[in-house]
């Protein structure tokens, strides 16, 4: 029973390691109004800690009963993750006024102080565990195996059906029977029904209260959650505040009730420029008043688009009230949509967020334009808009607006900034008339503030010169896979806190340098194999969101795919190429640096050739299971050639595994990808495995006789 129980126990940790992994990148998401830059430094972090607790590992062999003390961690393993969903919550209500935004600063602690407990006691317990089944690459294999069908549960069955706090119990109950078969490892009989007694205890106590939602409410004082789903597309909480309703998805404010003014600029300034309006799509935004003022032109038909299907059910009555009006509900995303759509529109109405993640970001590129003009009327009109105002214009708000400008300004004739609460682009191949307030009066269209009562044609247009002339020529245009306004919304956000968010990739250079320079050839292969595998995990999952539209449903199975391919890789890295093991390692680098180049290139092509998306995610996880069997090759490969004393190689290997993966999670989505788009981050990828690749060419000597 001895190995069965050791291999039980990895098995076990892997499971609840990428479980937890998978809802701790949820939570970060949402308790700090996701985007890219939220998920790199909580991705980093994960690795970077599990990294020290592996190599923390390497002191394993000095602690007296072995055995006793892993099956302590092990128990002490399956409480954290709970805490931690909670310890995240808390920390936001704690630190941050209520709206207050969470700067870089607030992110990086809350990364750290709360994954902390959690990922030095995993890292710790697979150097250990590893070292008492006395075969690492098999280890790692196992450990694989427990991510996987993690990622499967959560993917196929948990997402779909349970929250977050009820999915967390249900897996660490899971996680739990493989530590009651470990503590069969020891030699005491009672070791067993004691293990089993605690964890029942355990498991009691946290399903007697839901800890998150007690911590949720926290979130927002003075307000009264009246509605709350978790769903694969994200969460979704509407709250109330003296008759207001406030709808939040994955933690960001989309919109409110009752805004008279805000309803009124986002659906007058656009749709009065067209002289009769019969066929408009809205894009998000209609539970907050817009559909109102949009059925004030009597169109025949407005299809009204929402990404998560949990938007469309939230007030059921008033939306089907509207149904009798010609509007018409579609759950979806707004891309996929006009592809299999024949419906030509009048207006378009972006009501979206600013291009703060990737996600949105992909409403507002040079590709959906071509997608949307093929879908408009020759005098069709689209209107978007930003939150820079016409008082002071920013060098990052100027630098936001100018790559709205010129994006649309290559699809459209004609391109008019409006000015009110927030800036607004009207774009248009037809004519388009400055003189709002008077158009308004002419048409007849009853309105509360968007009128000649309370607007000045003369002073709008002279505020929207001033935005006009802080518009940069020269400003570059927004891509798929160049998304130079997500960069741009970064530096705009990160103006708020006085910094920009490069000098703390500068930091975490510094760091990472410092664990770099106290590596040797071996161990840096698997750093830059680390930094790569990390890197395309990311940028895998972010060209399939742009491509389907929506992240959360997509994350864990391209974690589960992975974590497949690592185990396959790690275990034909042990049964095979036993012979001249350092030709084949140092051949799985050149590997990785070709395959950095021809990805970037695959993934890009997929896009161009109309395929289907259930196509492209079928070849899309093609690709990620080659990476990935790649990558669990090589770890097994290095461990064979690990001279010494194996506790040290495998606390030594596995961190820098996981201290390159950090690095690579967190540079590539939030510095390289924006700002050198995907097939120059490729590029730059592929030099850096052949550096690593060369390194070892050159201390070849030391591996001479292998």
């Amino acid at each position: 029973m001895g190995k069965n129980a050791i291999r039980a126990g990895l098995f076990g940790l892997g499971f609840i390691s990428i479980s937890t992994q998978i809802y701790m990148l949820r939570e970060g998401y949402i308790v700090f109004y996701g985007n890219e830059l939220i998920l790199g430094i909580m991705l980093s972090a994960w690795m970077l800690l599990t990294g020290a607790g592996a190599w923390l590992g390497r002191f394993f062999k000095g602690i007296s009963g072995p055995s006793g003390f892993v099956l302590f961690l092990m128990l002490l393993l399956s409480v954290l993750p709970a805490l931690m969903l909670v310890k995240l919550n808390l920390y936001r209500a704690l630190v941050l006024p209520t709206g207050a935004l969470a700067g870089i600063n607030e992110v990086v602690y809350a990364a750290f102080l709360v994954q902390l407990p959690f990922c030095l006691v995993n890292g710790f317990l697979f150097s250990a565990l590893s070292n008492m089944l006395g075969k690492a690459g098999t280890a790692y294999s196992i450990e694989a195996a427990g991510s996987l069908a993690a990622g499967a549960l959560v993917n196929f069955v948990l997402l779909w059906l349970f929250s977050s706090w009820l999915s967390i119990l249900l897996l660490t109950g899971l996680y739990l029977i493989t530590v009651v078969l470990f503590s069969f490892h020891g030699r005491r009989r009672i070791t067993p029904w004691l293990t089993f007694l605690i964890s029942v205890v355990l498991l009691v106590l946290f399903a007697k209260t839901d800890l998150r939602e007690i911590s949720m409410k926290s979130m927002y004082p003075g307000q009264f959650i009246i509605e709350e789903k978790e769903t694969p597309y994200g969460q979704i909480i509407v709250t109330t505040h003296e008759g207001q309703l406030n709808f939040y998805e994955n933690g960001l404010l989309m919109f409110s009730s009752g805004d008279v003014i805000n309803n009124e600029e986002n659906v007058h300034y656009a749709m009065v420029q067209h002289n009769s309006p019969k066929r408009v799509l809205l894009v998000s935004g209609g539970l907050s008043g817009s559909l109102n003022e949009i059925l004030k032109y009597h169109p025949h038909t407005v299809d009204y688009l929402e990404l998560n299907p949990a938007l469309l059910n939230l007030n059921v009555q008033s939306l089907r009230d509207f149904e009798k009006k010609g509007v018409t509900l579609h759950p979806g995303d707004a891309r996929s949509f006009l592809k299999n759509s024949s419906a030509v529109y009048d207006v378009v109405l972006i009501l979206l967020p600013p291009p703060s993640s990737l996600q949105l970001n992909r409403m507002y590129t040079s590709e959906f334009l071509s997608e949307l003009k093929v879908r408009l009327s020759p005098d069709g009109i689209v209107s978007y808009s930003l939150p820079t105002t016409s008082d002071y214009v920013s060098r990052a708000g100027e630098g936001l607006n100018s790559l709205l400008y010129s994006t649309l300004k290559k699809s459209f004739r004609n391109v008019m900034i409006v000015p009110g609460g927030k800036t607004y682009f009207i774009a248009s191949d037809a004519g388009l008339n400055p003189d709002i307030p008077g158009m308004i009066d002419r048409k007849g269209i009853t309105t509360s503030y968007v009128n000649k009562y309370y607007l000045d044609a003369n002073q709008m247009k002279e505020r929207a010169g001033y935005i006009q002339s802080n518009i940069s020529g020269s400003a570059g245009i927004n891509y798929d896979f160049r998304p130079l306004m997500f960069f741009a919304q970064l530096n705009y956000w990160m103006t708020y806190f006085n910094r920009h968010y490069y000098s703390s990739v500068l930091l975490l250079l510094l760091v990472v340098a410092l664990v770099a320079l106290n590596l040797n050839p071996l161990n840096a292969g698997l750093f830059t194999g680390g930094f790569t595998a990390a890197a395309f995990q990311v940028l895998i999952i972010f060209s399939l969101q742009i491509y389907c539209g929506y992240v959360f449903r997509l994350t864990g199975f391209i974690i589960m795919l992975f974590m497949l391919g690592l185990a396959l890789g790690s275990k034909a890295g042990m049964l095979f190429f036993k012979r001249k093991p350092f030709k084949i390692y140092l051949s799985l680098q050149l590997m990785l640096a070709a395959l950095s180049v021809l990805i970037p290139f695959a993934l890009i092509l997929l896009g161009r050739m109309g395929l289907p998306l259930w196509m492209i995610q079928l070849k899309v996880s093609g690709i990620t299971l080659v990476l990935s069997f790649l990558t669990g090759m090589e770890f097994a490969i290095a461990m064979r050639l690990s001279a010494g004393r194996m506790d040290i190689a495998v606390a030594k290997n596995y961190s820098a595994d996981l201290f390159g993966s950090s690095l690579g999670a967190f540079l590539v989505p939030v510095f390289m990808f924006p700002m050198l788009g995907l097939m120059n981050t490729g590029y730059a990828l592929a030099l850096f495995n052949t550096a690593g690749a060369a390194i070892l060419f050159i201390k070849r000597k030391n591996f001479v006789s292998l």
